[in-house]
C-alpha cells in the first residue's frame, strides 16, 4: 500500500525519468522497471501506475512445502545470477534506444502487444 505522494513519485519516475529529492529534482537514467505487488490495484490512483507496465504476470503464493525449495534455489550458486560480462553495454543500449525512435511498428504488432496486456 502506498499513499498518493509515493504514487506520484513513482509516476514521475516512470513517465518523466525524474525523482524529486527534497528541494532538488534528480534525473534518473531508467532503462527497465520491474515491480511486484501482493495484490492487483483497487483504485483509480493505482490504475494510473499499473497501466504503465506492458507485461504482467500473476502468480500464486509459494506453498508451505515450496518455501524450502525457493530458499535453496535462491542461495545456491549465486542465487541464479550469472557472473560475467553484461550482454549489452549501456552505450549499446542507448544506441538501440536512439535507433528505436526511427522504427515503425506495424499495426499487427501493436495489436499483438495490446492483447498481451
Amino acid at each position: 500500500k502506498a499513499n498518493s505522494a509515493i504514487l506520484n513519485s513513482m509516476l514521475s519516475l516512470v513517465n518523466e525519468r525524474v525523482f524529486d529529492n527534497g528541494a532538488g529534482r534528480e534525473l534518473v537514467p531508467l532503462r527497465c522497471l520491474v515491480a511486484a505487488s501482493n495484490e492487483p490495484p483497487e483504485s483509480e490512483e493505482l490504475d494510473a501506475l499499473y497501466d504503465r507496465f506492458l507485461f504482467r504476470l500473476c502468480v500464486r503464493p509459494v506453498t508451505d512445502d515450496g518455501v524450502a525449495a525457493l530458499v535453496a534455489a535462491a542461495t545456491s550458486r549465486g542465487g541464479g545470477v550469472e557472473e560475467g560480462p553484461l550482454p549489452l553495454s549501456l552505450a549499446e543500449a542507448e544506441e538501440a534506444r536512439k535507433a528505436s525512435e526511427a522504427t515503425q511498428v506495424p499495426a499487427d504488432v501493436v495489436k499483438i502487444l495490446s492483447s498481451a496486456r
